[in-house]
């Protein structure tokens, strides 16, 4: 029966085997080092007190024999001190040298070192006797010395001829001794350092055996606990990537294993709540593509990187079916490249992008007509705010167009219509004025005059309908030629100068004079500035009246700010229509002109914007591209 054991027993048996493998080592190496001690202690023992012993055995002989010639000097206290005292550790270091035999040959020199030392005693003793007999002196040779003092001829041939040839082989005899441990101890040494030097050898391979025995462990144990985790890891991975029929190997019963249990638990309750809400999905995404299907209006979804997925029927009319367009970028389906624009900004800003104006709106071909279409971009997103793609509606405005083009039609006809009897009062109220009627009191002539500013106008309003109708018919076209920007709106601020001083403003023009030449038809540009400085006038009490000009990339932007009252935030997304005017502000216009500057700058190829805020002032801004080079 296997035994199971959890993640933290793994993890404590690979550290005990290892902290087994070090006391081990350490216990083998323990012991090894108590046995060079004991090799050496054995060394000192056995060898080294005997080679002691030895050395002042010789000592002691030494100072004997110096005493001896204390002795034929005369000194005889001094010399039979010496000798007591001497006598005395030779025996005492002849008795430990001979207590401490240990090696080969020891016996016998210890031996012969006793035989020795007893003649040498009592060659010694008869020497001491003798030696305060008179005689002739005698050399080491035993040849009689001429002049020799009384006392000395006796004990000096004692000494020569008997004493120091014994005393010679006695030392010999000890230093036999000295040399016989001296040579065991440099054996034993040497021995010593061998096996020292084995111990080693056989230390390092066992500690390089139990090391490479410890990462072969280590790996085994860590790929034991890692690599259940490797696999859970990938089946995490292909579950996140949808496939929720990938299960966790469960190889054992520690803590992975119970985790990868609970996990592959997780995956099957996921499965079934995928299998519980698969029919819901599909309920909802067949509903959502109904209602896609069932627009009229052409509708085109695009994913995050601006494939087309998705065309109605209504955009199939247009671009084709959507088997043959899916997959493709909408650059590559849509026939005007508005629409890719759009989608790509709408994708990069995450922002609903709708175009405005008549510059926005595309001419479609659909069953063989053309029809008019207004872009509705808007980006779509998940619960988690994450981007998924890009909703397009083509909004079917062609009837929008056509009764827009009936008003403008009536608008230029009925202007064109009233200009006549217009003019015939203008000139009629002026003949009166004139005195062609006879003379006129005070109260008629104010009625008159009023009857004239009215007339004027009346007049103005008519040559502003008839413009506006020309240029939305396409009748007005700019001609376009390049044109110095500075030199354009000077011009234009020198003749409205006067207007702007009369009314006690100040008129601050800032023009570089590097400005690129731009792209544009004079008059019609004079006319819009002239629109913006006469609305800034109109509107503005005090303060002042500026006019910029900066170069945008491709483009040149003139702008034209005041001081006024400034205009509410729900009047800015309609200020640029026709007819409308702010409640409350100045009157004198009927509310074309600025609907006439965002035709003319649409139609340079501009376009038009302004911020304001309620209180400090407004800045219209337009801009003209910059002619080629």
């Amino acid at each position: 029966m296997a035994v199971s054991m959890n993640l933290r027993t793994k993890l404590l048996a690979g550290y005990m085997i290892f902290v087994v493998a070090l006391v081990v080592l350490g216990g083998w190496s323990a012991f090894r080092l108590r046995e060079m001690g004991e090799v050496s202690r054995r060394i000192i023992s056995n060898n080294y007190d005997s080679v002691l012993a030895s050395q002042q055995m010789k000592e002691s002989l030494e100072r004997q024999d110096s005493a001896a010639v204390f002795a034929l000097l005369g000194a005889r206290k001094r010399a039979n001190e010496q000798v007591r005292e001497h006598r005395a550790r030779f025996d005492a270091n002849f008795q430990k040298a001979a207590a401490n035999i240990t090696e080969v040959g020891e016996p016998e020199a210890i031996e012969a070192i006793r035989l020795d030392r007893e003649i040498y005693y009592k060659i010694f003793d008869d020497f001491m006797a003798d030696s305060d007999l008179p005689g002739d002196l005698v050399d080491r040779s035993g040849n009689i010395v001429a002049g020799a003092r009384p006392g000395e001829t006796r004990g000096t041939a004692i000494y020569f001829q008997k004493l120091e040839p014994q005393f010679n082989k006695l030392r010999a005899d000890c230093d036999h001794l000295l040399q016989l441990n001296q040579r065991a101890m440099v054996a034993k040494s040497e021995a010593a350092a061998g096996v020292a030097q084995l111990w080693f050898y056989r230390t390092l391979l066992i500690a390089g055996l139990m090391v490479v025995a410890g990462i072969a462990l280590a790996f085994w144990l860590a790929n034991r606990i890692v690599e259940p985790l490797r696999q859970l890891t990938a089946t995490t991975a292909k579950i996140a990537g949808g496939d929720l029929d990938a299960k966790a190997e469960v190889n054992s019963d520690d803590e992975v294993g119970i985790l990868a249990a609970e996990y592959n638990r997780m995956a099957e309750r996921i499965r079934q709540l995928r299998l519980s809400d698969k029919g819901k999905l599909i309920v909802a995404r067949q509903t959502t593509e109904a209602a896609i299907d069932s627009l009229f209006d052409p509708v085109i979804v695009t994913d995050a990187e601006g494939l087309v997925t998705k065309l109605n029927p209504a955009a199939e009319e247009i671009f084709g079916s959507e088997a043959e367009n899916a997959g493709k970028h909408v650059g590559e389906v849509a026939r005007d490249a508005r629409i890719a624009t759009a989608v790509a900004e709408a994708l990069h800003s995450q922002r609903a992008v709708a175009g405005e104006g008549s510059s926005s709106v595309l001419p479609l071909a659909v069953a063989g007509l053309e029809r008019a279409f207004r872009l509705r971009t808007t980006p779509m997103h998940d619960n988690e705010k994450h981007l998924l793609g890009a909703v397009t509606l083509l909004e079917d405005i062609t009837h929008l167009r056509e009764i827009d083009r009936l008003k403008s039609e009536f608008i230029a006809t009925a202007s064109h219509e009233l200009r006549t009897p217009l003019t015939s009062v203008q000139m009629g109220v002026h003949l009166l004025l004139e005195g062609a009627a006879g003379e006129l009191n005070d109260k008629q002539t104010e009625v008159l005059g009023a009857c004239r500013e009215d007339c004027e106008r009346l007049d103005k309003l008519m040559r502003d309908l008839l413009d506006l109708s020309k240029i939305e018919a396409g009748e007005s076209q700019p001609e376009l030629l390049p044109v110095k920007v500075r030199e354009l709106i000077m011009d234009e601020v020198e003749t409205l100068r006067p207007q702007v001083e009369a009314k006690g403003l100040s008129f601050l023009v800032d023009i570089p004079v590097d400005l690129p030449r731009i792209m544009a038809d004079r008059s019609q540009v004079e006319r819009v500035v002239a629109n913006l400085v006469v609305n800034a006038i109109r509107y503005t009490r005090q303060g002042e009246i500026r006019i910029n000009a900066e170069a945008r990339g491709h483009y040149v932007a003139v702008s034209v700010s005041d001081t006024g009252e400034g205009i509410p935030a729900e009047y800015l997304s309609h200020i640029f229509d026709k007819f409308v005017q702010v409640p409350g502000a100045a009157t004198g216009g009927a509310g074309l002109g600025l609907a006439i500057s965002r035709l003319i700058v649409e139609a340079h190829g501009g376009q038009i914007s302004v911020q304001s805020k309620v209180g400090h002032g407004s800045t219209f801004t337009f801009t003209l591209p910059v002619a080629a080079a």
